[in-house]
């Protein structure tokens, strides 16, 4: 179409000489790789300005996720062998949602060097994500008290749990309408 347009420029100036001598096809390969050229620019400062997003399982980007994933299931799996984790929910109201984690050493030692960050963030949309650092500890128990939802429905939650140099992933689908809740665990 390219073609037509410039020949017919091209007659209308009346050089049908370049035409039949073959001095055409020049142009045309130069204007394809300028366009070539300018797509592949566009696209690289569209990719460059696009947002990171996390995962959502792992609470990193998924750059680091797919480059660790070896290192992140290693870790499960010798987190798992030293310790147990259940979750239990108490209240599922979004103004008074309350619920705890109980780790429990497989070894039957005593917890120790204990660290844990819980993340909510809606299946599609990260902007209203909430971070909670804070928690009480009983023994073995670590309770979120009075935690304020912004909206009720859905909500996934992600545990990370570092125990000395032990580190475990937990994440909960959480629905506050029907009062349910399941583990997900990714892989």
């Amino acid at each position: 179409m390219l073609y037509f347009a410039i020949s017919n420029l091209v007659l209308e100036k009346g050089e049908k000489k370049m035409i039949k001598n073959g001095k055409i096809w020049p142009i045309m390969i130069a204007l394809s790789i300028f366009g070539v050229v300018l797509l592949s620019y566009w696209t690289l400062k569209e990719t460059a300005r696009a947002d990171l997003s996390q995962s959502d399982l792992y609470m990193d980007s998924y750059q680091n996720v797919d480059e660790n994933i070896n290192k992140l299931i290693n870790q499960r799996i010798a987190f798992d062998k030293n310790y147990h984790i259940e979750y239990n929910i108490v209240d599922y109201s979004p103004d008074n949602f309350t619920l705890s984690y109980t780790i429990t050493p497989t070894s039957g030692n005593t917890l120790e060097d204990v660290t844990l960050e819980l993340v909510f963030s809606r299946p599609i949309n990260d902007a209203e994500d909430i971070v909670q650092k804070e928690y009480k500890q009983d023994g073995n128990k670590f309770v979120y008290a009075a935690l304020k939802l912004p909206k009720e429905g859905r909500w996934n939650l992600a545990l990370r749990v570092k125990v000395k140099k032990y580190t475990r992933f937990f994440n909960l689908i959480v629905d506050t309408r029907k009062h349910k809740a399941k583990p997900f665990n990714g892989f």
